[in-house]
């Protein structure tokens, strides 16, 4: 499970919640279930990546393209990815998507008719992934939608 910390993840939703609140509910709802391992990118390490037991506070940009790498070398063979954004570079998460050539599932936080939601879409389509959006406001709907891709054998990452 890939998960977007950028700075936009302090946002607020409708709830009045900040967006990253509401993933980390997300998180733990799923985790109860489904050990998955957690990736989050947009943080202040370095590479912007790691592998994280609990989902950090929003920091810095939105590398993608770093994290789908990051998932590949560690062995994924499917991803699904929880951002609310465009990534640094669409063109490398691109890229990178299709090296990884496997099943990629985006849920994209917004109204998915921006920009993003566009991206989200392409993203999904390439890998032939499918495509969820959300606004994070009923993060119990949304961990059983990521474990409904998940079945009983869990993600790589």
């Amino acid at each position: 499970l890939l998960v977007d910390c950028s700075r936009s993840m302090a946002d607020r939703i409708r709830s009045g919640a900040r967006k990253i609140d509401a993933l980390r509910t997300v998180v733990s709802e799923l985790r109860q279930t489904h050990p998955v391992p957690i990736v989050a990118f947009g943080l202040k390490r370095r590479q912007g990546v790691a592998l994280v037991d609990t989902v950090p506070e929003p920091y810095g940009g939105t590398p993608l393209a770093q994290a789908i790498d990051f998932a590949a070398e560690a062995g994924a063979t499917h991803i699904a990815v929880v951002t609310d954004g465009l990534p640094d570079s669409e063109l490398s998460a691109l890229e990178a998507a299709r090296r990884f050539a496997h099943l990629i599932d985006v849920f994209y936080v917004g109204n998915g008719d921006d920009q993003g939601g566009w991206f989200a879409r392409e993203l999904a389509t390439t890998t032939g992934g499918s495509l969820n959006v959300t606004d994070l406001g009923e993060p119990k709907q949304l961990a059983s939608k990521i474990a409904g891709l998940l079945g009983d054998g869990g993600l790589s990452a």
